[in-house]
């Protein structure tokens, strides 16, 4: 794990993969989630905390096991598995923002649950075309990578998007 692409962020390396798989996972839940109907801010807390939940999980799981797998290497440490945890752990960090809307909008009531959601997708396209930015500039090709990478991370939170359109009509 300590290979993987990261963007730092004070004392925080977040993993880009994790960044991008977790909020494209997130969105997609939160556009069904749309279409179904959303009652009211507790059901809003609870779509934003299950995908991310479960994400968490079978990550941490899923390295655990591919680890175990391995019949080039020792069965992972206690250390290694509290490592496997706290990487996987970032799926969680990335409810913090969401979760944030959604416990402002049910305090104050400025907006509906419905409106809450919607803006924590179009938070996750924004963090999408960020992290594409990020990670392109640190690709090494500085202006020209970071435009790339927040296109095409643009294009996929697009697409989910285009979901939205699909499931609305």
């Amino acid at each position: 794990m300590n290979d993987t692409p990261v963007v730092r962020w004070g004392p925080l390396r977040l993993d880009v993969e994790i960044g991008v798989e977790g909020t494209v996972v997130l969105m997609t839940v939160l556009v069904v989630a749309l279409d179904r109907g959303i009652e009211d801010f507790v059901v809003a807390g609870q779509v934003v905390l299950g995908p991310l939940i479960a994400a968490f999980a079978a990550h941490a799981f899923a390295t655990s096991l591919a680890r175990r797998a391995r019949h080039d290497l020792p069965p992972p440490t206690r250390a290694e598995l509290r490592q496997v945890r706290r990487h996987s752990a970032q799926f969680l960090l990335l409810g913090v923002l969401p979760l944030l809307v959604v416990v402002v909008g049910g305090v104050s009531g400025l907006y509906d649950p419905v409106t809450a959601i919607d803006a924590v997708i179009w938070l996750g396209l924004a963090f999408l075309v960020a992290i594409g930015g990020i990670a392109g500039w640190r690709a090494g090709r500085r202006w020209t990578g970071a435009l790339r990478g927040a296109v095409g991370a643009g294009v996929l939170g697009l697409v989910v998007l285009l979901l939205r359109l699909v499931l609305e009509h």
